[in-house]
C-alpha cells in the first residue's frame, strides 16, 4: 500500500461507493489529546523525537498535536509535503511559529516570506558557488589536520575523549571562514556553546515550561544560556562591521557581500545570525552522528575506507574528488536521513488546502517532520535501522517518492548552504576514515538522541559522544600499509543496527555475535 492510499488522496471527484463528493470525504485531522488544559505538551518536551515516531505509529502521517499555546498538524507524508513546499506554495507562508525565531535571526533568509526573501538570497548566493565551496574544501583539510593532530595524541595514549568537541570545533572553524573568513572555533567552545543555546531558546519559545510558567527575574541557567547567546552572536558581528568599516574594505564573503549590498540595516546582522545558527551545529553533529554511526558498522567502515584508498591513494581529497566518494557519500546520506539537521519545520496556510485527503484550515500550523519523514515506515524498509545501501542505486532512489528524503528542506526554499554543508561532510568523513578507526566505550553504544532544534546527543552540548581511537595507514597502489591488524571485536553492530528512538528500540548486536559479512549489508 502507498502512502497515498492509506491516507487518502488530494483532487475532486466523486466516491464510487457513497457518491459523496471529493470535498465531503475529507477527514478532519485527529491526533492524541493529552491532559486537560496542558495537551499533550508535557509529553513532547520530554522526548520529542520519541513522541514524533509514536504519533506517527499510532495516528498515521497526518496528526494533530494539541500543543499549548500554539497546536499543529505534524506531517510525515510525502505526498503532502510536496504540495506544501513546492505544487502549492503559493499558499503557504512561515507561519506563527516562526515568530519564535526572530529574537535571534530577525528578519533573513530563514525567516521572511517568498517576496523579502529573494533579495537576500540573491545577494548571499555568490558565497556558495562551486568556485566558494572548493575553498572551503581547502579550509576543511586545514581544520581536520588541526582535530587529527589531536587524535593522534589520543590513539598514542588510549584516551577517551568527546567526538562532538572535535567535530563542531571543525565545524565552527569552517563556517566562521566561509562567512566572515574568521575561525570562530576556540578552547572555551564560546561560539559553539552560544549557538547551542540560542537553537534550545527557539525551540522552547513555542512551549515550554521556562518560557511559560518561569518569571523572566528568576535567575535560573537558561535564562543565563538565553541572554549569553544573545551577547557572544553580537559581539562576533558588531566585530565584523566596525573592522570592515575602519579598513575600508567590506571583502568579498557572506559578511562583505551583505555589507555591500542594497538591503536594510538590519540585513547583515539578521543573515548572519540565521546562518549561523543555521549551519555551525548542524554540520558539526552531522559529522559527530557519520562517525558514531561507521563506528556501530564495521562493515560499512571497510567498505569506505577501501573507497578512500583507492579513490585518493594516500592524498587529501579535493574538491574534484568529491564525487568519486559514491559509498562516502552515501553514508553521509543515511547519516542526514537519520539525524537530518533540521528536523521539523512549520508553514502556515493562507486559505483552506487538502493535504493526503484531510481538510487543512486556513491559519493552522503544518509542522513538516522530516525526522518522522525520514523513518516512516510506508516509504522505507526497516527505517530505523543505518544502512547506506539506500542511496547506491540512483533507479531505487528516483522510484522513492521526492520527498522522502528532506534534509534540507525542499523546493526553492531549500537550504541554500546545502552544497558546502554536503562538501564538507563527505570530505571529513573520508579523511577520517581514511587514517583513524574509532570504538566506542560499551555505555555509548547506543547513544540517545535529544532536539531542539537539530538532533543532539542527550547531553550536548556539556556531553556528546565518547571514543577511542587507533591510527590506521591507507592502502595505496594496492600494497596494505595498515599496521593495525584488529578485527573489530569491539566495534559494535553490522549496518543493519537499529538506531530508533522511539519505544520499539531494538537492542545493540554486539560484535561477538555478528553475522558473516556478507549478510549484513542488503543488497
Amino acid at each position: 500500500m502507498t502512502v497515498s492510499e492509506d491516507h487518502g488522496r488530494t483532487g475532486g471527484g466523486v466516491c464510487p461507493f457513497t457518491g459523496a463528493t471529493a470535498e465531503e470525504t475529507k477527514q478532519d485531522v485527529t491526533g492524541p489529546k493529552g491532559l486537560p488544559l496542558v495537551g499533550i505538551t508535557m509529553n513532547l518536551g520530554l522526548n520529542p523525537l520519541d513522541f514524533t515516531l509514536k504519533t506517527q505509529r499510532d495516528w498515521g502521517s497526518m496528526v494533530k498535536i494539541n500543543l499549548i499555546p500554539n497546536d499543529y498538524i505534524q506531517v510525515t507524508n510525502p505526498e503532502a509535503i510536496e504540495r506544501v513546499l513546492v505544487s502549492n506554495i503559493g499558499n503557504y507562508r512561515r507561519g506563527k511559529l516562526y515568530k519564535t525565531f526572530h529574537s535571534y535571526m530577525g528578519m533573513g533568509l530563514l525567516t521572511l516570506d517568498d517576496a523579502e526573501w529573494r533579495a537576500h538570497r540573491k545577494v548571499v548566493q555568490p558565497a556558495f558557488t562551486p568556485k566558494r565551496i572548493g575553498a572551503s574544501i581547502a579550509e576543511t583539510i586545514g581544520a581536520a589536520q588541526d582535530v587529527f593532530d589531536r587524535w593522534e595524541r589520543r590513539a598514542a595514549t588510549g584516551e577517551e575523549f568527546d567526538l562532538v568537541v572535535d567535530t563542531m570545533d571543525l565545524s565552527a572553524r569552517v563556517l566562521g571562514k566561509a562567512l566572515i573568513s574568521r575561525d570562530l572555533s576556540s578552547k572555551e567552545r564560546t561560539f559553539t556553546k552560544a549557538v547551542a543555546a540560542a537553537l534550545e531558546v527557539i525551540f522552547k519559545n513555542v512551549s515550554s515550561v521556562e518560557e511559560l510558567l518561569v518569571p523572566k527575574w528568576v535567575p535560573i541557567a537558561y535564562f543565563r544560556r538565553k541572554r549569553n547567546a544573545h551577547k557572544v552572536l553580537n559581539k562576533i558581528i558588531d566585530r565584523e562591521v566596525r573592522e570592515r568599516t575602519a579598513k575600508g574594505d567590506p571583502g568579498d564573503d557572506a559578511a562583505g557581500l551583505l555589507m555591500k549590498s542594497d538591503l536594510p540595516p538590519n540585513a547583515l546582522p539578521d543573515n548572519l545570525r540565521t546562518m549561523f545558527l543555521a549551519g555551525s551545529e548542524t554540520t558539526g553533529l552531522s559529522l559527530a552522528w557519520a562517525i558514531y554511526e561507521l563506528t556501530r558498522a564495521p562493515s560499512v567502515r571497510r567498505q569506505v575506507e577501501e573507497e578512500v584508498d583507492r579513490v585518493l591513494q594516500g592524498r587529501i581529497p579535493t574538491y574534484e574528488d568529491l564525487d568519486k566518494l559514491v559509498i562516502t557519500k552515501s553514508v553521509v546520506d543515511e547519516t542526514l536521513r537519520l539525524y537530518p539537521s533540521v528536523w521539523q519545520f512549520p508553514r502556515d496556510p493562507v486559505t483552506d488546502d487538502e493535504l493526503a485527503g484531510h481538510h487543512v484550515p486556513a491559519g493552522a500550523t503544518v509542522m513538516i517532520s522530516a525526522f518522522g519523514t525520514h523513518r516512516n515506515p510506508e516509504v522505507w524498509e526497516n527505517p530505523n535501522a543505518f544502512d547506506p545501501t539506500r542511496f547506491h542505486d540512483p533507479e531505487e532512489q528516483r522510484r522513492r517518492p521526492k520527498f522522502a528524503y528532506l534534509p534540507f528542506g525542499g523546493g526553492r526554499r531549500q537550504c541554500i548552504g546545502k552544497p558546502l554543508a554536503l562538501a564538507i561532510l563527505v570530505a571529513s568523513v573520508a579523511m577520517a576514515c581514511q587514517r583513524y578507526r574509532f570504538s566506542l566505550p560499551l555505555d555509548q553504544e547506543q547513544v540517545k538522541p535529544g532536539a531542539f532544534i537539530t538532533i543532539f546527543p542527550e547531553k550536548f552540548p556539556n556531553k556528546g559522544i565518547r571514543v577511542t581511537v587507533r591510527r590506521r595507514d591507507p592502502v595505496v597502489s594496492g600494497v596494505d600499509t595498515d599496521t593495525d591488524t584488529d578485527t573489530d571485536t569491539e566495534t559494535g553492530a553490522d549496518t543493519n543496527t537499529d538506531t530508533n528512538t522511539g519505544p520499539e528500540q531494538a537492542e545493540h548486536v554486539p560484535a561477538e555475535q555478528e553475522r558473516p559479512e556478507q549478510e549484513q549489508v542488503r543488497a
